[in-house]
């Protein structure tokens, strides 16, 4: 399979806030039960303020601890990048690429920082899973914007 360039072009990126914490309750001896869905993720997208303008977009994923859950570590990271949308795509579905990809391309620069901040701790790095930003949901709310 030969991949294609993706009509959503990174511009650029950075992580705006970082914290690793080694969790002082965790139990080694007991099993890891963090799930995703104790995670918290927040995505926002602004549009461009005029015609040739970049996308901003922020990803914020953290993870400030419970008693019910034992994991090796709290976090929280926040990233910010800037796209663009290729010319020859249509103009009507960019802000549905830009709301599903832009997020997925941060999640996995987030995945890693994470990951390598984590190596250096006391614990096993978490390897957060791979997700997807695309709902039928959004969809539906992007349809119903371009039809108004």
């Amino acid at each position: 399979m030969n991949p294609n360039i993706s009509q959503l072009l990174v511009k650029r990126y950075f992580v705006t806030d970082l914290l690793v914490k080694a969790n002082k309750s965790f139990d080694e001896s007991a099993p890891m039960n963090l799930t995703f869905e104790a995670l918290q993720i927040e995505s926002n997208v602004f549009a461009p303020q005029d015609k040739n303008g970049d996308w901003e977009v922020s990803l914020r994923l953290f993870y400030q601890g419970s008693e019910k859950v034992n994991s090796p570590y709290l976090f929280r990271v926040e990233i910010v990048g800037f796209f663009n949308v290729a010319d020859s795509y249509p103009k009507q579905n960019a802000e549905w690429l830009v709301r599903t990809n832009a997020p997925s391309v941060l999640y996995s620069t987030v995945r890693e920082t994470l990951r390598a901040a984590m190596a250096s701790g006391p614990f096993k790095a978490l390897l957060l899973p791979a997700v997807s930003f695309y709902t039928e949901e959004l969809k539906a709310i992007i349809n119903k914007k371009k039809k108004e």
